[in-house]
């Protein structure tokens, strides 16, 4: 699962930007690009907590681990709550694995399947393990400017993506998306993700907190909170296989 996008799912995005006037000559390409170097990770293992909000006021939580290998591979396995411990998620480019230990079983999740809620959750599959570059996907305009943030309108250059249509505000200093909002082909919003929190690692700066609120169910939102992160792990393509699923991760 090419975990953390943000979205993530989820997902998640970031790099250092050199102030001066030349900002105020970057395109929209420009921009993401500088986005993308931040958000499609090489290598990085992270632990995470998900909590989701229902309309009735109810709220689940689970804690779970991850290694994403820029966007050919991710792997996720839930920690808690004990019923779905041990149960993992396999990501291979486009094909998405779940293996579940109580009846040692796995599914395969493909198609429309992959946009649907993860345990309930705001964040789709697709969401929670995609990494893949916005600027090789979207067309992109500046809408707006001001010294410190961008917003950009993007529109999928292949409509049949989970969104055809998104608008994001870019901080400018540290090159991460505080918001996205997300359309469907019709142009209607379905989905917006804020960053609540914002992390620096070295030289790259990294949003490890993110709330995503649905905009067709009242009162519905999900929390997404990175709280442990390691970036340019070394990693074995043999990790991310069918086969290691179905055995104990060791990640």
């Amino acid at each position: 699962m090419k975990l953390l996008r943000y979205s993530h799912m989820l997902v998640l995005i970031l790099c250092v930007h050199i102030p001066g006037t030349a900002s105020a000559e970057k395109s929209a390409l420009d921009w993401l690009n500088a986005l993308d170097r931040n958000q499609v990770m090489e290598s990085a293992k992270y632990t995470a907590v998900m909590t989701v909000h229902l309309p009735s006021g109810q709220e689940r939580v689970f804690k779970m681990k991850g290694h994403v290998v820029g966007d050919q591979y991710a792997l996720m396995e839930y920690l808690e709550p004990p019923r779905d411990a041990g149960t993992r998620y396999l990501r291979r480019d486009d094909q998405l694995w779940i293996y579940f230990p109580r009846v040692d079983r796995t599914m395969l999740v493909q198609g429309h399947m992959l946009r649907e809620g993860v345990q309930g959750s705001d964040m789709s599959y697709e969401d929670m393990t995609q990494s893949s570059s916005w600027a090789d996907k979207y067309n992109a305009t500046i809408t707006a400017e001001t010294d410190s943030t961008v917003e950009i309108r993007m529109e999928a250059k292949d409509m049949t993506v989970s969104y055809p249509f998104r608008e994001i505000t870019i901080d400018k200093a540290r090159n991460v998306a505080t918001r996205v909002l997300n359309f469907d082909a019709s142009q209607y919003p379905v989905k917006e993700m804020s960053v609540e929190k914002i992390q620096q690692f070295g030289a790259r700066w990294f949003a490890t907190s993110t709330m995503i609120r649905s905009h067709i169910t009242v009162d519905k939102w999900t929390r997404f909170e990175i709280t442990g992160i390691e970036f340019d792990v070394p990693y074995s393509e043999d990790d991310f296989t069918k086969a290691a699923l179905e055995r104990t991760a060791d990640f």
